[in-house]
């Protein structure tokens, strides 16, 4: 019998030439076997593991740093440089970003290219494009979605954000950084018609406006007219954290049907991060680049104050607050005041008096509910208070040093910021990225459509000349944004187009002209109406005019450009209202009026009778629908005023028109009331 042979052993035999031996392959037995598959386990496990920790040493942690794309350039010096702006072709590090692997984030789907459509096979209207699928995007980059207001049944609009901004009336300059650097807001040529993000701000005008009849004042009202974004508070009412949060409470919320998570208080000469405070409330974290970082309630999130409790005046300069925490300051604001008094400032004499009664309610709570119960009963009775004033710890809200490198990544309020160059310093060192308050639409001129009241603005001047308008221009402004706002059209009010006749030895009127040339492009109609046309009837819209127009037109409609009316008594057409399509023969139009300098301070008629030459050219008669004769329309004098037929009254004496402006501004709110206007007639 041949000797088996080990598992072990190798299987090598020694030649034997004189004898020819059998060789019997060797057995393998079961405990072989199971070595050989553990080992094989061992070596599979092994693997796993030096993958996997290949794996999590490439991953950035806590220490190391995040690569983001599409982010502004570094500076090295710029401790605020991975925040980021808006440059698309560089890269910066975004420091000690933590990363949560809890869920792991869905693949990046690739992105095709749209088809491209034969040109011969693109039919107008009809072309279907398909979009590339959408790239996950960066944390904290600036195209993230824009999150929308909330209407509620009961016709309130609820906001995340509330922002209240503290102002005197001659603080304009700080009033356009703020719009610009927090909110986008560079200019009003695409107004916020509606604040239909979850962000609502406004002006918190104290102290009075200017005094009238002054340069000053009708600036203040330009901007009024221009902005709509100024609430006047009576001159003998203090700017206070009080005064602000009763306004806010029993004014915001029952005349602008507006509720909020959170409300975000400032005076004008702060610099907040505010994109920083809205990313930061929204993760329930405070300072997460700090030392000390705060965690937001899960439970009760909008039951915190946040904000400096020291007594002195540092304290009202800028403070957040939650609905419920508004809710519990106003219910016990009497008490807090007549008891707790330690300060003008309401949020410190509240934080005294929780700080006096917090034990008392966690003790009655204790006793008289379950454990949890007790908890969840305590957090809705005690706010949160973030202290930004306590020595020797981290403070997020700091006074200004007169330099930025002193403000660093976590310091989310800078108070006493004096001139407006170091709030723009601010904003740039700190790469302040702004929060849309509107989701603005804009008009595509590859795609015109007429019906679209996107594509129609509402146009007129807020530059006030003189003590004549200022009683009426803001009323009368404000009478044709409603119309506006009625039917879903942008409302531009503009002076700047007009006080640069000043520089070019014009009269002023023809800022009119420089207005409509530099809105045309962005619309597809312009209405211009003169500071004193009134609106009548604001039942009637653009397009159904437009339509009716076109019903009643002999020739081509299409072709028309230009529509202005000659009232029958009229020697040449009134330029006070009229709509202008947007073409090239309209801006060649526009070019070929600003060129005919023989109406530049020829009076009466300035402008109005260089666009009346223009319109006589041959060549241009086929793009005006001239409504000869026509009182009813839409530019109607007030001798001429029909109940129920005229749409747009038009005062324009030869005296000032305030007191006729205003006379019909109170008609026009008469009729809307549902009252009866019988005549205009001027006195």
């Amino acid at each position: 019998m041949t000797k088996k042979s080990s598992p072990h052993e190798a299987l090598w035999i020694p030649s034997q030439p004189q004898q020819q031996r059998s060789i019997t392959p060797p057995s393998i037995d079961n405990s072989s076997t199971r070595r050989a598959i553990l080992l094989l386990l061992l070596t599979c496990l092994l693997f796993l593991l030096a993958f996997n920790a290949r794996l999590i040493s490439n991953a950035p942690t806590d220490e190391q740093d995040i690569v983001i794309p599409n982010l502004s350039p570094l500076n090295t010096n710029d401790p605020f440089a991975s925040v980021g702006t808006d440059d698309k072709e560089k890269e910066v590090l975004l420091p000690n970003v933590p990363l949560h692997h809890d869920t792991p984030a869905p693949p990046t789907p690739p992105v095709q290219p749209a088809p491209v459509i034969p040109i011969a096979e693109q039919q107008e209207d009809t072309t279907v494009v398909v979009e590339p699928q959408p790239q996950q995007k960066p944390p904290f980059s600036d195209e993230d979605d824009e999150v929308a207001a909330v209407e509620t049944t009961d016709g309130l609009t609820h906001y995340a954000y509330v922002v209240v901004i503290a102002s005197e009336a001659p603080f304009q300059s700080r009033r356009n950084l703020i719009r610009s650097k927090y909110f986008g807001l560079y200019d009003n040529l695409k107004p916020c018609m509606r604040y239909n993000t979850d962000v609502f701000y406004t002006f918190w005008i104290h102290g009075g406006p200017p005094p009238s009849n002054t340069p000053q004042r009708r600036q203040y009202e330009a901007e009024k007219m221009e902005w709509n974004d100024m609430v006047e508070i009576p001159s003998n009412i203090p700017f206070e954290q009080e005064t602000i949060l009763e306004w806010v409470e029993n004014t915001l919320k029952t005349s602008r049907r507006i509720e909020y998570d959170y409300l975000i208080i400032q005076d004008v000469e702060t610099f907040l991060q505010l994109h920083v405070i809205k990313r930061e409330l929204d993760a329930g974290v405070i300072g997460e680049y700090s030392n000390m970082p705060y965690v937001v309630s899960m439970d009760q999130p909008l039951n915190m104050l946040w904000g400096s409790f020291s007594g002195t005046e540092d304290d009202k300069h800028a403070a957040i607050i939650g609905s419920d925490a508004a809710q519990l300051v106003m219910s016990k604001r009497e008490l807090i005041q007549k008891q707790f008094a330690v300060s003008k400032h309401l949020f410190t004499n509240t934080y005294n008096y929780y700080r006096a009664v917090s034990g008392v309610l966690k003790a009655e709570t204790d006793a008289a509910l379950l454990p949890e119960e007790a908890v969840e009963e305590q957090g809705r009775l005690i706010p949160e208070f973030i202290r930004e004033d306590r020595l020797g710890e981290t403070q997020r809200f700091i006074r200004w040093e007169n330099n930025v490198e002193s403000v660093h990544i976590e310091d989310h309020a800078i108070t006493r910021i004096y001139q407006d160059k170091e709030f723009q310093d601010l904003a740039r060192w700190t790469s302040l990225r702004p929060i849309p308050a509107c989701a603005r639409h804009y008009y595509s001129s590859d795609r015109p459509n007429d019906r679209d009241p996107a594509s129609i603005a509402v146009v007129t001047s807020s530059y006030i000349y003189d003590a004549c308008m200022e009683p009426s221009a803001t009323q009368a402004a404000e009478n044709k944004r409603q119309y506006a706002l009625q039917h879903g059209y942008s409302f531009v009010a503009r002076s700047s187009e007009f006080a640069q006749q000043l520089l070019t030895q014009r009269k002023i009127v023809w800022g009119k002209i420089d207005v409509v040339e530099k809105l045309l492009p962005k619309y597809r109609w312009l209405f211009w109406l003169d500071m004193d046309a009134v609106v009548m009837d604001p039942s009637r819209s653009i397009e159904a005019l437009l339509e009716k127009l076109s019903d009643s037109y002999q020739g081509n409609f299409g072709q028309i450009d230009l529509v202005i009316a000659r009232p029958h008594q009229d020697k040449m057409i009134n330029a006070g209202v009229f709509l202008i399509r947007n073409s090239r023969w309209s801006l060649q139009f526009l070019r070929q009026v600003q060129a005919t300098t023989e109406w530049y301070n020829r009076g009466p008629s300035f402008e109005q009778g260089a666009m009346a030459d223009v319109i006589n050219r041959p060549e241009n008669r086929n793009h005006v629908l001239l409504l000869d004769g026509d009182d009813q329309t839409f530019n109607t004098l007030p001798r001429y005023y029909t109940p129920n037929v005229s749409f747009i009254v038009h005062f324009a004496p030869d005296k000032c028109p305030n007191d006729a402006v205003l006379k019909g501004l109170r008609a026009a709110d008469i009729l809307q009331q549902g009252g009866i206007v019988s005549n205009l007639d001027e006195e």
